[in-house]
């Protein structure tokens, strides 16, 4: 037991060491959320130390950037560079998308995929990367800023993608992880992100009245706008309202973004400058002149969002001229006049999806760079009729921490609030197959194409469906497409790409049914899942048929042993039946009582129960005869045979792995000298602060090892400033090994004292532990004890010992200078310690003898037992004390009466005096003095003095009872 709780703990602390992270991947720039054990979940820190990484990856011969560092080389070297991928993903080269990027970067060269027909990216002459690849690299590149950030392994990752990516832009998604060798536990869309985080880091009161929000998106590329309901739902299952999350609306337009004004503001600065300098050759086939451009151009973009004019101003921009011009803000808004009306569309259509009025949306929540542009804003609110909109959560890293809370909810390591997420789907899922119309007589006679929508528009996710055919007894198809796009605008249908899906045959039909040909034939069920990440799919497919079976009541093994000892008998079991028949007469009489009277019932009565007695005596001669039989459902799960439309799955993956660990190599050899470099200058550092101000080591080196060190730190510091350049990683782990040796013994004399104290505690808490534990024993009578003597003994001569060795060793290490190497280490002490609790943990798990168990249970049952009858003597008690109050009760209400009668003879005899004497004579003053002294008297016996005597005799005998 003792091994398996170890071997358990060493698990949990292999899963609690590694994170879990969310990658929010937009078009210009990249979030990298992280979780971890016992860290709130938090933002990845890029080498910079910024909270959002720029998408681009540098490559040029053995050299490969990322991040700030690849845009910045990127500006010499444009075609080196590559950037904006996300939207090329799951596209053939036809594509509109793909057409317009080839506009945007002319300077890249692209290709199509020999057999996907995907973009591929010539490099160089022998060099192609695709879309998946360069995307992969990145990922590779967040992975590793996330486990240098959260000091663990990254284990698993939550992907954010654009709402509008369809079926194969998803799958294309995968691929890029599978490359990038990470484990993707779903892929979520960025809307569905912001909304959770929203949730969660605003602390919504949720009720069952849905709050309802609006999230506007603007992005570099895209703009998006999600409408959102907060709720407490009803779970199916636990009947419990649980807080919910649902998505009822999305609207999009993924050309729409912020990128489409820095190209047209780079294209007003271009001619600026070709008007300033109009000799000059055209500034617009200089490659790095217009990414200086882009720029600039973002720049000015950003200080005119809070300003009305700046200047825009590039040093040596084309051919040595240096370039400064005015813009205002104005001149900007014109610049995209035709543009912002179109911010409008995707949120009406938002709202018209998901089915509600303007009026009803409580709040419009702010999310992305470009709604910082107030006329974008004057869009939002002209759309939605709001009065103000609502800047609550971070325009970067809402997606992310969103997506990082979902990866922690996800998981059973961590406890997280308790919000269920329902995303919406955004394209509707179609299935098709010929129909079959049979005559009369069962046979074909024509085939009817018919076309079901399964997955409507904003149908919650995740969910299975199925669809059952009732007319197939051979093998068949069916194919899932998507359909109804009719609410996109022709942009968005030319840039969506082929709508069928997948073709589905369903194969053994005919052998199935041979095979099940004398049951009756219920159809053939497809079930068909659309899961978390948004992915369509053809779970299973079964054949069902439906057969009469008969339940038989046999007697059971139990049943024949029973009765072979003497267990139920003829004549018992007919008693059994016949009191079972009185049951039924007695429902029977319950029901039927108001019609007949009693003399017509009894005969009718006395019957029935001899029919039933003669019916339970046929059913005990013939127990496996047949009852009531029942109908059964067979399932016969079919084999599926599916071929993909459109652009073809990755299958095969390895060569792109490959061409990646290559590069890995190529950064892990050229990162090592540099990494090697580091470690020897930090320890080189260190060390030179530590021996000059940190009391500790001054006074744990002799001044022959002090003068040894600083001799060997002083002239590894000039060798580090003159001659390390260009040396191998092996050259700097082999002079840091030279120096640890020098160090070691100093090093090691401050860890054993600050080491020391804290082992010296546990190993005296252990003492106590096994001091008591002797102790406990000792005082334990000898007919409970089933620990041994020796045991015992054993136990106390190793307390004794290691008490002795702590004592004895301790006087000599105190004896002893701090700049000598101790005697009383502490792993010695640990070791000491380990030895004792192994004996004491031995002990005190010690299996319980069966003969101990015996005494505790007789033990148990007396105490069960007195208590029973202690319960019994208190109820008979409170019974008598009842009957006494009841008692003392009537008593009060007979001399109540008294009271009352002797009260109006004395008001007859007071009035008769007043009559016959004046009203004011001192003599009626004392008649009713008398009166009042003669009515107190019995109220005090009654009331007040003997009820207590009775109360305090029967505590007394309730306390005798108690004892007993």
């Amino acid at each position: 037991m003792l091994l398996r709780l170890l071997i358990s703990l060493a698990l949990f602390a292999t899963v609690s060491s590694t994170s879990l992270i969310s990658l929010d991947l937009g078009t210009e720039f990249m979030k990298i959320g992280i979780v971890k054990p016992g860290v709130p979940i938090d933002i990845v820190l890029n080498t910079e130390t910024k909270r959002k990484t720029p998408m681009t990856v540098y490559i040029k011969g053995d050299e490969r950037l990322f991040g700030d560092t690849a845009v910045t080389r990127g500006e010499k070297s444009p075609k080196n560079a590559y950037s904006n991928l996300l939207d090329l993903l799951g596209k053939s080269t036809d594509n509109p998308v793909v057409t317009e990027y080839k506009e945007r970067f002319p300077y890249h060269t692209i290709e199509a995929d020999p057999v996907r027909n995907t973009v591929v990216f010539r490099h160089d002459d022998n060099t192609f990367y695709s879309v998946e690849e360069l995307l992969a690299m990145q990922i590779e590149f967040a992975v590793l800023l996330a486990t240098k950030h959260g000091e663990a392994p990254v284990s698993k990752v939550i992907i954010c993608v654009p709402p509008f990516f369809n079926q194969k832009e998803r799958e294309a998604m995968l691929n890029v992880a599978e490359i990038a060798g990470v484990q993707v536990m779903q892929l979520m869309t960025t809307t569905s992100a912001i909304s959770l985080q929203y949730a969660v880091f605003r602390n919504i009161k949720m009720t069952e009245k849905p709050m309802i929000v609006l999230f506007a998106t603007v992005g570099s590329q895209f703009t998006t706008a999600a409408v959102v309901s907060y709720s407490q739902v009803k779970d199916k299952v636990t009947k419990e309202l649980v807080n919910t999350v649902q998505v009822m609306g999305v609207g999009y337009d993924r050309g729409l973004g912020s990128y489409e004004m820095d190209l047209r503001l780079r294209e007003h600065l271009a001619n600026k400058f070709t008007e300033k300098y109009p000799k000059l050759s055209d500034v617009r086939k200089n490659g790095r002149a217009m990414k200086k451009l882009l720029k600039e151009a973002r720049k000015v973009k950003t200080v005119l969002s809070a300003n009305h004019d700046t200047y825009a101003q590039v040093e040596s921009l084309h051919q040595d001229k240096d370039f400064r011009v005015k813009i205002s803000r104005e001149d900007m808004e014109n610049l995209f006049a035709d543009i912002f009306p179109r911010f409008q569309a995707p949120f009406l259509d938002a709202i018209n999806s998901a089915g509600i009025s303007k009026p009803e949306i409580e709040q419009v929540v702010l999310f992305g760079g470009g709604t910082r542009i107030p006329k974008i804003q004057e869009q939002i609110l002209k759309a939605t009729e709001q009065k103000e909109l609502h800047k609550y959560i971070n325009t970067d890293e809402a997606a992310a921490m969103g997506s990082a809370f979902m990866a922690a909810s996800s998981s059973s390591v961590f406890r997280t609030k308790q919000i269920k997420l329902r995303d919406a789907n955004q394209f509707p899922f179609f299935v098709s197959f010929n129909k079959l119309v049979l005559n009369e007589e069962g046979e074909v006679t024509e085939t009817k194409l018919v076309n079901k929508e399964l997955y409507y528009r904003n149908n919650g996710l995740p969910q299975k469906k199925a669809m059952t055919y009732t007319k197939f007894s051979d093998d068949f198809h069916f194919n899932v497409s998507y359909g109804n796009l009719d609410y996109l605008s022709e942009k968005q249908t030319n840039e969506f790409g082929s709508l069928p899906l997948m073709m589905v045959n369903v194969k053994g039909v005919k052998d199935v049914f041979n095979q099940h040909h004398d049951k009756t034939a219920k159809g053939i069920k497809a079930h068909i899942l659309v899961d978390e990440s948004g992915l369509i799919s053809v779970d299973s497919v079964e054949a069902l048929f439906e057969t009469i079976v008969a339940n038989k009541t046999e007697p059971g093994w139990m049943d024949s042993v029973s009765n072979f000892f003497g267990g139920n008998s003829d004549e018992e079991g007919e008693k059994k039946e016949s009191e079972a028949g009185e049951e039924k007469k007695e429902d029977e009489k319950k029901d039927e009582g108001d019609k007949k009277p009693e003399e017509e019932k009894k005969p009718e009565e006395e019957k029935k129960t001899e029919e039933n007695k003669e019916e339970v005596k046929k059913d005990a001669k013939n127990e496996t005869e047949a009852v009531p039989e029942k109908p059964v459902t067979i399932k016969e799960i079919l084999k599926l045979d599916s071929i993909h439309f459109g652009i073809p799955i990755l299958a095969d993956t390895k060569p792109s792995k490959e061409k990646l660990a290559a590069l890995k190599k190529i950064d892990d050899d050229k990162r090592a000298p540099e990494m090697a470099r580091n470690s020897l200058e930090s320890f080189v550092i260190n060390m030179k602060d530590l021996l000059e101000d940190d009391d500790v080591y001054i006074a744990a080196s002799t001044p022959k090892e002090m003068e040894k060190m600083k001799e060997a730190l002083s002239k590894e510091t000039d060798w580090l400033e003159e001659d390390s350049w260009g040396e191998t990683f092996v050259v700097f782990n082999a002079r840091l090994a030279t120096l640890e040796d020098y160090c070691d013994p100093v090093i090691n004399r401050v860890k054993e004292m600050k080491a020391r104290p804290a082992a010296i505690a546990d190993l005296k808490q252990a003492f106590n532990l096994t001091e008591q534990f002797l102790v406990k024993i000792a005082n334990t009578s000898e007919e409970f004890r089933y620990h041994t003597t020796v045991e015992m003994e054993n136990l106390e001569k190793l307390l004794t010992s290691t008490k002795e060795w702590l004592e004895t060793t301790g006087k000599a290490q105190d004896a002893l200078s701090k700049n000598v190497d101790p005697v009383l280490k502490s792993e010695v002490i640990k070791t000491k310690k380990t030895a004792l609790e192994r004996d004491l943990s031995y002990l005190v798990r010690k299996p319980i003898p069966q003969w101990y168990k015996d005494k505790l249970a007789k033990m148990m049952e007396a105490l069960k037992n007195s208590t029973k009858t202690a319960e019994e003597a208190k109820k008979s008690t409170t019974t008598e004390e009842g009957k006494k109050e009841e008692k003392t009760e009537e008593g009060k209400a007979e001399e109540t009466k008294l009271e009352d009668k002797e009260e109006a003879k004395s008001d007859d005899k007071a009035d008769t005096k007043s009559e016959e004497k004046p009203v004011e004579t001192p003599k009626e003053e004392s008649t009713e003095e008398k009166t009042s002294t003669i009515e107190d008297k019995p109220k005090e016996e009654v009331v007040e003095e003997k009820p207590k005597e009775e109360v305090v005799e029967e505590k007394d005998d309730k306390e005798n009872k108690e004892e007993l």
